[in-house]
Formats: structure tokens, sequence, C-alpha cells
């Protein structure tokens, strides 16, 4: 079986299938922890779904008068969820490291079942390095890479923004808010009192008139 599996060349293969993997989803990673980096330095231009969407969930709590206390928690959380192909950026990262443990396992066992079956010294030792070459050099592009550290700085840019632009836009749209609020509530206010005002000219008011008045300003006036 074993000598079947050698002459097959099925570690070999094995070793093949995962450097081709191995650099795929390297390739996958690297164009995507750039193009996130880039997007989340102008989240408030960019069109990408996935930030805009950060951008109106993160509105919505604010009109629904719920407050996020923990940014970094709530950027995580999305972050997670971003899909890359229809996968998650967790998924890319586990298989580009599952590759590299393939290549150095296929290797290992590649030597291992020649030296088995009395294969020449130079055989048992291609084999292995094969393997180890294969995953020393897919460790080299992870380490490239840089997954974890490009993570953080596009989870900094969206944390950044949400906390120090986002935050004071709304801010700033309600107070603007509040006092076209103020002004409309000023506005109806005067409209009842001159309302009011023409009525006394015309029949005396009655107390329980006057008391309802009072009511009416000390409400506009809370």
């Amino acid at each position: 079986m074993f000598e079947y599996m050698i002459h097959s060349s099925i570690f070999m293969k094995t070793i093949a299938a995962c450097s081709f993997l191995g650099v795929i989803s390297w390739l996958v990673l690297e164009i995507a922890y750039r193009s996130m980096i880039r997007s989340t330095t102008q989240i408030g231009k960019t069109k990408k779904k996935w930030l805009t969407a950060l951008r109106k969930k993160y509105e919505d709590y604010h009109e629904m008068n719920v407050k996020v206390n923990n940014v970094a928690t709530f950027v995580d959380r999305l972050f997670r969820k971003k899909k890359i192909l229809g996968f998650t950026t967790s998924f890319w990262l586990t298989l580009e490291r599952l590759s590299i443990a393939g290549c150095a396992i296929a290797g290992a066992a590649g030597a291992l079942a020649a030296s088995q079956q009395g294969a020449a010294l130079s055989e048992v030792i291609i084999s292995y390095l094969t393997g180890i070459t294969a995953a020393c050099s897919l460790l080299f592009l992870d380490t490239f890479l840089r997954a974890e550290e490009k993570r953080k700085i596009v989870l900094v840019n969206m944390n950044d923004y949400l906390e120090n632009v986002l935050e004071n836009s709304i801010q700033d749209r309600e107070t603007a808010e509040d006092a076209v609020s103020r002004r409309a509530r000023k506005r109806t206010l005067l409209r009842y009192a001159e309302e009011n005002r023409k009525k006394k000219t015309e029949r005396p008011v009655s107390p329980e008139e006057e008391k309802l008045l009072e009511d009416v300003l000390q409400e506009f006036f809370a």
C-alpha cells in the first residue's frame, strides 16, 4: 500500500495542494487587508457596504437612544462578520495556517513511508525537505502578511471614526435639531398666547381658562 502511495507521489501532491491553498489564502488576505485599511481611513466617503452598514447601525442606536458604551467591542463584533469571497477573515487565516502544517506533516509522512519501504536515503531526505521547505516558505509569507498588525490598524481606524468623527457629527446634528425644535415650540407658544390675548379682548377669561394657560406655559418652558 505504501509502495503504491510512494510511486503515485501522493505525498508530493499533498504538499503541492497545501502549498497552493496556502498561497491562495495569503493572497486573499493580503489584498483584503490592504483594501480594508484604505477604506477605513476614509469611512465617511467610502461606499463599501460593510462600512456603510457600520455607520448606519451606529446612527440607528443613537436614534433609539441606545448608548454604545464599548465602541471597541461593537467594532470587533462587526469586523468578525466581515466576509471575503463568502468566508470570514478568520477562516482564510486558519486555512493558511493549516496549509503550513499540512506541508510539514505531508513531508514527514512521505519520508517515513519511504524509509519503511526501504527507499534510498536520498529519496527520504528529498521527501522530508520538500515538505519542510514548502512549510517554511508559507511561514515566511505568513510573517510578511502581518495579519494581526493589519487587523489592529483596521480596528483602530474604525474606532477613531466612530468615536471622534461620527459621534461629534451626530451630536452636532442633534444640537441643531434641538435648536429647531425649541424655535418651533416658541412659535407655537407665541401663537397660542396671541390667540388667547384676542379671546380676552372679546370676552372675559374664566379662572379655569387662566389655569389651563398657566399649565400650558409651564409645560413649554419645562
